[in-house]
Order: C-alpha cells, then structure tokens, then sequence
C-alpha cells in the first residue's frame, strides 16, 4: 500500500496533494513539503475556498515564485528527479481530522494543518507574500467548522479588510486621493508616432506618494502585432523566471530627474507591503479595445490604453518619457517638468514639456 493510501482524504484535497507532488518534482526538488501543499490548495481551489484564497490576493504564479524564493535557501534538496518525499510537516497537515470525525480530511482541515507550524514552508510562502499567517489561521478555523455557504459569506464580508491594512507601497494613499491634473496644452502629451500608430500621454495624476499616467495607442492603420506591455515569462524549475522581449513588446522607460531610469522589463511584486528601497514603475492595467469609424476608406480603430505608477514622487526637474515598440516602427521621446505633479497644479510652471522625439 503506497503513502498516499494510508491518508483519509476527500476528493479534492487528494487532487491538491497529486498537483503538490507534480509541482515539486518539476522544480526537482526531492521533498514535498507544506509549500507545495499550498500551492496544490491553491491550483484546484473551488468554493469558499476560493474565496478565502482572493482574499489574500494569492495565486499559483506568485506561490510559486516565492517557492523559489525559499528553495534558493536549501539548494541541497534539488536536482532529484524521483517521486518526492512528503516531510513530516507535510505529512502531519495530510492527517489533520475533522472536528466532527465525520469524514475524511478535507481541503480546509488541510489548510488549517499547513499552517499550524510558523516555521514551516507554508507560513514561509504566506509571509513572503505579504500574508501573516495569524489572519490566514482565524479564518481557516471557521472553514474547518464547515459552515454554510450564507455563514461564511457573512464571515468573509466581515474580516475582509483589504481597503485598509492590505495597503501596499506602490499604490495611492488609500485614505487620500489622487488630484488630477490639467493642463490645456500639455495634456494629451505627444510622445512617438509612425505610419501605423501613435502614443500619448493622455492623463496625469499625483499624490504625496508618486504619480500616475495614462498611456494610449491609436492605431492610423491595422496592426500587425498589437503592443505587449509585459515580457513573455518563461518559468524554468529551480532558476527563476526568465523573459523574453519580442517585437510586439512595447518598451516604456521612464528617466527621472534624478537620473533614475525604470522600464516595464522588470516585473514587481505589487502586494508586498515593505517600502522598496529604489523607485519602481508599476503597471495598473490596460483596455483593449476596437471602435468603429464612420468611414469605409479606413479600418476599424484599435486603441490600447495603459495606467502606470511610478514610485515615489521625483525632485525638480524634467521627466523623460522614451517609448519604443519595433513591431509598428514607433519610437519617440518626449519630456515634461516634474513640477506638473504638484497636487492641484493646473499647468506646468517653469516652461511647456520639451518637444517629443522623431518617430522611427
């Protein structure tokens, strides 16, 4: 009889501990520890589990990034290639029972033996993560009391805190808010054109934070590649991730006037509530997006627009803004005074924006 007969599971917490097993052994790591359960938890979650599981803002990409994260620390339990060894913790959290003994152990009582331990792979995940494992605990022991649906509905409305403790560095300030700004002719912003495209700068906003910038291409022709924003991730067991830059992917950097300069080639972790200790440029999201023109002789418009942060608010001085995105020939530079971010500043003082760059 192998191992993972002798545990009383349910359904779907023995998919989690097969998916825990696969994940280790891609990462050729010769044990199968508690943060491999997790991230088995995580992958087949379903129901309130879910829930529980968004409210921490977790998925499989950033569990498994901090595995790596933690497994660069015992690079002695890698490159084996055989079934992985479950450890005792592992093993403890496989066994943990219900509270009624009514059935086998489910996908809460899983969790709630994954993080029993502080020290254990799970906990190590969860802290890395920006999750203290003393808030994930409380509400774990309600799920392991397996109340209804309307019970735990209630419960997580009431514990979910995210719009205030879960503040994170690279956002606004949650209590304050942003000012936008408005400057009749700097805003929009002209940064890169070409035959096929152009690129502005159509919105600004501050607060004693950082600042906020709104990115929209306009398609003057149909695309051949539309823009990327983010590399292409390669994740590789045991290294890291890894990214490729191709033709469609649309370069964004940001010289402050400091001399700092940030791209979006580097990936962040947004959710971590430590300060950083250099200045970061986020990416907030994007809206894709066709819009019919009233006119047969040209195509439908595709306009792509991005919200970006930048992290924390720059010196005096002059912010250049450098795009460049070879699948459309589209290359350009523009500037503007810093001094436009000011809270309720309605239009650059000091001089207008510097002229953009020529379009490749």
């Amino acid at each position: 009889m192998s191992m993972d007969e002798e545990f009383s599971l349910d359904d779907h917490a023995r998919l989690a501990l097969d998916v825990a097993k696969h994940a280790a052994l891609a990462n050729g790591d010769s044990r199968c520890g508690t943060e491999y359960l997790l991230y088995g938890l995580v992958a087949t979650a379903r129901g309130e589990l879910t829930e529980l599981i968004e409210l921490f803002a977790l998925n499989t990409l950033r569990i498994d990034r901090a595995i790596e994260r933690l497994i660069e620390q015992r690079p002695g339990t890698l490159g084996s290639f055989a079934d992985p060894r479950l450890t005792e913790r592992a093993v403890a959290a496989l066994q943990t029972p219900r509270i009624d003994s009514n059935g086998p152990t489910g996908t809460f009582e899983l969790l709630h033996g994954l993080l029993v331990d502080d020290a254990s792979g799970a906990c190590a995940v969860l802290k890395d993560l920006g999750v203290q494992p003393d808030e994930a605990r409380r509400l774990v022991a309600y799920g392991i009391r397996h109340l209804t649906k309307e019970e735990i509905d209630d419960l997580l409305t009431t514990l979910d805190r995210r719009t205030t403790t879960h503040y994170a560095w690279w956002g606004p300030d949650p209590s304050g808010r942003i000012e936008a700004i408005r400057a009749p002719g700097v805003i929009p912003l002209h940064v890169a054109s070409s035959d096929s495209a152009r690129v502005e700068l159509t919105a600004f906003g501050s607060d004693t934070f950082g600042f906020g910038f709104t990115l929209t291409m306009r398609s003057l022709r149909t695309w051949v590649l539309p823009p990327v924003f983010a590399p292409e991730e390669a994740l590789v067991p045991g290294q890291g991730a890894q990214y490729n830059d191709g033709p469609d992917f649309f370069l964004l950097q940001i010289t402050l006037p400091d001399g700092t300069v940030l791209d979006n080639r580097a990936i962040f972790e947004r959710f971590d509530s430590n300060q950083p200790s250099s200045a970061r440029l986020i990416s907030l999201g994007q809206r894709d997006e066709h819009v019919n023109i009233n006119d047969r002789r040209q195509p439908k418009q595709h306009i792509v627009t991005g919200d970006w942060w930048v992290w924390p608010k720059p010196l005096p001085g002059t912010v250049q803004v450098r795009v460049d995105w070879p699948a459309e020939s589209v290359s350009g530079v523009t500037t503007f005074d810093a001094s436009l971010l000011q809270a309720n500043v309605q239009q650059a003082s000091g001089g207008q924006p510097g002229q953009p760059g020529a379009g490749a």
